[in-house]
C-alpha cells in the first residue's frame, strides 16, 4: 500500500521528480568521473615511476641513496632471508650506475640499468614495452636503449655504443655492446637517459661480482607496508638501507597530496550546490503537498505512514539517480581506461617537464563508484529529512486553510 502510493506520488509530482533525479544523475556521473582520472592519472604515474623503475619498497646498502656510486653495493645472498616471506612476492636485484655513452660524435650520460631477465620477465614485464627490436636474452650481449635516447644520438638496431665510466673501487669500466632493442619506458625522462643490460653483463662491466646496488622489493597485494616492516625486522639494518617509495619520491607523494585536496574541494563545492538544489525542490514540494497532508491527517492517516510514504518516495528516487547515474559513468570509465586522455600542446610540456607521461587513464577501482554514489545517497537522504519534520510539526486545520 504505502509502496504504490509513493510511486503515484512520484509519477503525479513528475516535474519535481524528474529534477531531483535528473541533479543526483548529474551529480554521480560528475564526482565519479573526476576522481577516476584522478586517480587513474596517480596509478599511471607510480605504476611508471614506481612500480617499473624505483620499486615500491627498494633494499640497498647504507649511504646509497645520499651517495649513489657504484662502491656503495652489496652482495646479493644478503637478501637470502628473504626467500620464501609471505610478504614478499619478488625480489629483482639491480645495479644502477652511470657512464658516458658515445656514437659517432655524439656523446651523453647515460644511466645504465643492470637487471635479472629471469626475475624481471615475470614481474614488470620490459619486454613488453620494447618498440623496436628485440629484448635481451639471457646472457646475451646487447643493451636496450629508451626511445628518446635512440631519437637523441641518432641509432638503429645493431649499432653499437662504447661506454666510459669508473668501476667497482676504482677501477676502469668501459665496454662496446650492440643495440638490440628499443624501449618506451612511458617516462620521457628515463626514456631520454636509460640504458638496459643483463645484470651479469653489467657486473662484468662495473667490476661487481655477485653484487647489485638496490633491490626492488615486491610485495604481496600491494601491500607494501607490511613488507617495508618484514624487512627492517629480518635484515642487517646496521648495512643495508630499506625504503619505501614516499621516502624515496617526497616530491611525488606531495604532488598527489595536493591534487587529491584540490580534487576534494571541487567535490566539496558541487556537493553544496546539489545540497542547496535538492533543499529547494523538497522545500517547494513540501510546500506545495501541505494541504495534502494536512486533508490526509484529517481524515484519519497517521503521520508515521505519511512519514514512511515520504521516506520511499526519497529512497526510490535516490536509488533511481544513483544507480542510473552509475549505469551511466561505467561504459564512460571503460573506455577512457582502454583509451586514455592523450594530453597535448602547452598541457603535454607541462606534464612531460615533471618526467610523467601525458596520458590521463580512467581508474577502474570499484571503491571509487561506490564512495561517490553513497555520498550523494546519503546527501539525498538528509535533505528530504527536512520533509519529515515538515509533516511531524503540521496542524491539519491550519494546512487545509492554508
Amino acid at each position: 500500500m504505502i509502496f504504490k502510493l509513493a510511486w503515484r506520488n512520484i509519477f503525479r509530482n513528475k516535474r519535481r521528480s524528474l529534477i531531483t533525479i535528473s541533479s543526483i544523475i548529474f551529480a554521480v556521473i560528475f564526482s565519479v568521473l573526476m576522481r577516476s582520472l584522478q586517480h587513474g592519472a596517480y596509478d599511471n604515474m607510480l605504476k611508471n615511476i614506481v612500480g617499473n623503475y624505483q620499486g615500491y619498497v627498494q633494499v640497498h646498502y647504507k649511504g646509497f641513496w645520499d651517495e649513489k656510486t657504484i662502491d656503495n653495493s652489496f652482495y646479493i645472498h644478503d637478501l637470502d632471508t628473504l626467500e620464501r616471506n609471505k610478504y614478499i612476492q619478488y625480489i629483482n636485484p639491480r645495479i644502477e650506475g652511470y657512464a658516458l655513452a658515445s656514437f659517432k660524435k655524439e656523446s651523453k650520460p647515460v644511466i645504465v640499468l643492470g637487471i635479472d631477465l629471469a626475475k624481471e620477465h615475470h614481474t614488470i614485464q620490459l619486454q613488453n614495452k620494447v618498440i623496436k627490436g628485440s629484448f635481451i636474452q639471457e646472457n646475451e650481449e646487447g643493451i636496450i636503449i629508451g626511445k628518446g635516447l635512440q631519437k637523441i644520438m641518432n641509432l638503429q638496431i645493431n649499432d653499437s655504443l662504447v661506454f666510459l665510466s669508473q668501476g667497482y673501487q676504482g677501477s676502469l669500466a668501459s665496454g662496446i655492446y650492440p643495440v638490440v632493442g628499443i624501449i618506451d619506458l612511458k617516462t620521457p625522462e628515463l626514456n631520454k637517459r636509460t640504458v638496459i643490460m643483463n645484470l651479469n653483463q653489467t657486473q662484468t662491466f662495473f667490476g661487481l661480482e655477485n653484487m647489485a646496488t638496490t633491490a626492488l622489493i615486491g610485495p604481496v597485494n600491494g601491500d607494501w607496508e607490511k613488507a617495508e616492516f618484514e624487512l627492517n625486522q629480518v635484515l642487517d639494518t646496521q648495512n643495508l638501507e630499506v625504503m619505501n617509495w614516499q621516502e624515496m619520491l617526497p616530491e611525488l607523494k606531495q604532488l598527489i597530496t595536493v591534487d587529491r585536496a584540490g580534487g576534494t574541494f571541487v567535490l566539496i563545492i558541487l556537493y553544496s550546490i546539489l545540497t542547496f538544489s535538492l533543499f529547494g525542490t523538497v522545500l517547494m514540494l513540501a510546500e506545495e503537498r501541505n494541504f495534502e497532508f494536512g486533508v490526509l491527517i484529517a481524515l484519519g492517516m497517521a503521520k508515521s505512514k505519511i512519514i514512511q510514504t515520504t521516506i520511499l518516495e526519497t529512497l526510490i528516487m535516490a536509488l533511481v539517480g544513483v544507480l542510473s547515474g552509475l549505469i551511466i559513468t561505467l561504459p564512460i570509465v571503460i573506455y577512457f581506461n582502454i583509451f586514455p586522455i592523450n594530453l597535448s600542446g602547452q598541457m603535454q610540456e607541462v606534464v612531460e617537464q615533471f618526467g610523467f607521461e601525458a596520458l590521463l587513464p580512467t581508474s577502474l577501482d570499484p571503491k571509487i563508484s561506490l564512495t561517490q554514489a553513497a555520498i550523494v545517497f546519503l546527501i539525498v537522504l538528509l535533505v528530504n529529512s527536512y520533509s519529515i519534520i515538515k509533516i511531524r510539526r503540521i496542524n491539519p486545520t491550519k494546512a487545509m486553510r492554508s
